[in-house]
């Protein structure tokens, strides 16, 4: 007996695609002053900070590795 093959509705309703979507990127977000020193500031009040300078090249770090 020949099994028979039926689209599922997700499969008839599926928009085909334009393009190889996994190869665009979002444009990575500016890293400004305020950023710094917002992450920075964070860094201090979570208990885990260190001096006021090494709070910012902490979170200066960690939001360059984000991008």
């Amino acid at each position: 007996m020949a099994v028979k093959e039926t689209k599922t509705k997700s499969m008839a309703t599926e928009k085909p695609t334009t393009g190889d979507v996994t190869s665009r990127k979002a444009a990575a977000p500016e890293i400004t002053h305020e950023t710094i020193a917002e992450r920075a500031y964070h860094i201090s009040q979570s208990g885990e900070g260190g001096t006021h300078e090494e709070n910012w090249h902490r979170a200066e770090a960690e939001l360059r590795e984000g991008q």
